[in-house]
């Protein structure tokens, strides 16, 4: 069994909830989960961008949210499964699944980010009011 790494608690998001990375290419996909430390999406790869080390940032996109340029490492970018809707197409599609850290945020962006997850989680909100033990943080 892996032993979960991750220092906050993270949250599952719904489907129209966007991510976009800039990292000398630019990825965009599907955000899986979120947490205050960071989150995890599914793109397209391309094998055809840059994979030159750049300053790192990643746009949060949701109904009537949107976090901009939060400061960011990538933690793994991995192939995942090719979803079912993808198979019947003539194009083939590699899948990846990107895990980003955050990296410095500004208390500006943290209040975003804290809202965000109040209003557009879709599980655990009782860890929101009562804050990580773990680590000490409340989301307030």
């Amino acid at each position: 069994m892996e032993t979960e790494r991750r220092k906050n608690i993270r949250f599952l998001v719904p489907g129209d909830v966007i991510a976009v990375l800039q990292d000398g290419s630019i990825k965009i996909g599907q955000v899986r989960d979120v947490s205050i430390g960071g989150l995890a999406f599914d793109h397209i790869y391309d094998e055809n961008l840059s994979q030159e080390p750049s300053p790192k940032d990643v746009d949060l996109f949701a109904k009537e949210f949107c976090i901009s340029k939060i400061p960011c490492r990538v933690v793994y970018d991995i192939p995942v499964p090719t979803p079912t809707e993808y198979q019947s197409l003539t194009i083939h599609f590699i899948t990846k699944r990107c895990g980003v850290q955050f990296e410095g945020l500004s208390e500006d962006q943290i209040t975003q980010l804290v809202s965000f997850l109040k209003t557009c989680i879709k599980r655990r909100p009782e860890a929101l009011n009562t804050g990580d033990e773990r680590k000490g943080t409340s989301v307030k």
